[in-house]
């Protein structure tokens, strides 16, 4: 009998396929003694007995293949084989078998077990296996039941023949059996080997793709850069003599003129500006500076830049200061890079909100407690928060993506690059530190950044802030 063709085993059992030829084998010898003694010995409640316990051995062949949980599987074949044995124990003592020639017979079952179930189900059967000899030992001392016929009417040289027929079988098909598991450990170690291959050569071509990606966008900053400062000089230049122009005597027509003029053009530098320093920052790392400043003249500085919007617009501005110790300056950090940060949120602030306030809260929080303050460490919490239209929660995630699908959006309504909070983003990243938002469409926004600084000594602390 054939081996079934490999498939994917029952989930609740072990891959048992190479070794259903030793179930054939083990039946078909059961079945060849029930024959013997049945017919040709006219002993039929022996050969009952032996066709019965070759029964227990099949009820494994369905078991095996079904869905049943491992451990009720591995419990009915124990019962099956253990009925097994019994019966085939019955059949020896009918046959007149004395207990040192059955104790060849019984030989079998942990070699069997071990081979079909598991060595540790093999290993389990050894002292049952014993027990049963001693069995048929104490049945010899003791008899129970009597024999139906004389050992010495038994043919032996055909039941040599017979069990020299089963041991060569069963040796065949566990040779069998584990040159079918090298085969298919060799399948699939060449199917492994094949897909690293493939697997690697993909990773090259994504590494080649990925390098000229890079490439190319660096070309491409490259390009936005030399053409934001092209553009930038000449709208300088624009900007400088509209200023003179307003020097000048001018009629009420041609001051509004002249106002649109300054406008627009200090709208159109900003974007440049915007777009350069962007290109700037994804051509080389950001440098940060660790100089002393004092905290409230960088946002009140801050908030001054927006202020002129702010009143046109007739939005009010309001500073909250929330710091657990001492005075509001004595921090060591890049107030540069700080006061962009909160100008480009207050500026985004003011762009959003038609009327109501924006409020800029500056938090601290020591992160080290020490005798000695020159060198604690701290976290600057910088908050702003308008009254505006708000963002939707899905465009949240994405804010502060280069040109995403909310500053295309707002872009068309509100003007601007789209690229502000981004900017942000690779400011406070530069800082170490994180930047997010919260936001209720049509009730306003909360921007916040957070970066680490340090508790400036007394006598670093920066005169102005330039």
């Amino acid at each position: 009998m054939a081996s079934p063709p490999f498939r994917p085993a029952p989930a609740a059992w072990v891959p048992y396929q190479r070794f259903s030829d030793l179930l054939f084998v083990s039946v078909a010898g059961h079945l060849a003694f029930a024959v013997f003694f049945g017919v040709f010995c006219d002993q039929p409640l022996i050969g009952a007995c032996l066709g019965l316990s070759s029964a227990m051995v099949g009820v494994l062949f369905p078991l095996m293949r079904s869905s049943v949980a491992a451990t009720k599987v591995r419990v009915i074949a124990h019962a099956a084989l253990f009925a097994n044995m019994l019966l085939v124990m019955v059949s020896l003592i009918w046959m007149g078998q004395a207990p040192e020639a059955s104790v060849w017979w019984l030989v079998w079952w942990p070699m069997f077990v071990a081979h079909v179930l598991g060595w540790r189900d093999g290993v389990a059967w050894v002292p049952v296996t014993l027990l049963a000899a001693a069995a048929m030992w104490w049945h010899g001392l003791h008899p129970v039941l009597q024999p139906r016929m004389d050992a010495s009417e038994l043919p032996m040289h055909l039941l040599q023949a017979g069990f020299l027929l089963i041991g060569c079988g069963v040796g065949l098909v566990v040779r069998r059996a584990y040159e079918g598991y090298q085969r298919d450990i060799s399948r699939q170690q060449a199917t492994i080997r094949a897909q690293q291959m493939e697997l690697t050569e993909h990773t090259t071509q994504l590494e080649d793709m990925l390098q000229a990606l890079q490439q190319a966008n660096l070309e491409r900053t490259r390009l936005f850069a030399q053409l934001s400062h092209e553009v930038r000089t000449p709208l300088n230049g624009v900007l400088g003599f509209a200023q003179l122009m307003g020097q000048t005597p001018l009629s009420d027509t041609q001051s509004r003129h002249l106002a649109q003029i300054n406008q627009c053009g200090a709208t159109l530098l900003q974007m440049v500006n915007e777009v350069l320093d962007f290109s700037r920052m994804e051509e080389r790392t950001t440098r940060v500076e660790k100089v002393p400043f004092d905290l409230l003249r960088v946002a009140q500085e801050a908030m001054d830049m927006v202020l002129p919007m702010a009143m046109a617009k007739g939005v009010t501005l309001h500073m909250e200061r929330e710091l657990q110790e001492g005075p509001a300056g004595e921090l060591m950090g890049d107030p540069l890079r700080i006061k962009q940060v909160m100008l480009n949120l207050l500026a985004n602030a003011v762009k959003f909100t038609s009327q109501g306030e924006v409020t800029l809260r500056c938090r601290m929080e020591v992160t080290q407690s020490a005798a000695d303050r020159s060198g604690q460490s701290a976290w600057l919490r910088i908050e702003v928060q308008d009254c505006g239209i708000g963002v939707p929660a899905s465009a949240l995630p994405h804010l502060f993506e280069p040109f995403c699908e909310a500053s295309d959006r707002t872009i068309a309504r509100y003007g601007g690059s789209g690229l502000g909070l981004a900017i942000c983003k690779r400011l406070v990243d530069a800082m170490g530190g994180r930047i997010g938002a919260s936001s209720q469409p049509g009730q306003g926004s909360l921007f916040w950044f957070e970066v680490p600084v340090t508790l400036a000594p007394d006598e670093a602390i920066a005169p102005a802030m330039p």
